[in-house]
């Protein structure tokens, strides 16, 4: 048996355009620094609460359009109406879901984003981060968002 189960850390995205796909994903608040390790490409890292989003140049690697990603955010109507604003296509407009205010669109590269601002978001981000160091999601009705079915 393991003593903790494993976490997410990372996710790589690959884009036609890294400075245009990092400004997007900037508007929604995400701070970047660009990296070259080695002789490998440069490419665009954000580091929030040890989780590491990174941009990609697509090089001879396919695009990752297949991938779904998901953000917790402040405030999920602000957000979509300013992505949207930048040319982000609305696939859901935001609604009140069991999780939380939620809503989908998709990158400038065609990856689908789901945001969503959970009930009292400020609540558990505060309480987390002041107990572990690390942000996790809980719900009142024992409900794992994960659980949801998000095809």
């Amino acid at each position: 048996m393991f003593a903790a189960p494993p976490f997410m850390n990372l996710t790589v995205l690959r884009s036609p355009d890294i400075d245009r796909a990092s400004e997007f994903y900037s508007e929604m608040g995400l701070l970047f620094t660009k990296h070259r390790h080695g002789s490998g490409p440069e490419h665009y890292t954000s580091c929030v609460d040890g989780f590491v989003f990174e941009i990609y140049p697509l090089g001879k690697h396919p695009p990752t359009v297949g991938t779904r990603i998901g953000f917790s955010v402040d405030d999920v109507d602000s957000i979509v109406t300013m992505l949207v604003a930048i040319g982000a296509e609305l696939i859901s407009p935001a609604a009140d879901s069991e999780w939380g205010r939620l809503a989908v669109v998709k990158d400038l590269d065609g990856h689908v984003v789901e945001l969503l601002t959970p009930p009292n978001r400020d609540k558990i981000v505060a309480s987390d981060k002041a107990s572990t160091g690390v942000v996790t999601v809980t719900h009142s009705d024992g409900m794992d968002p994960g659980d949801a079915d998000r095809d």
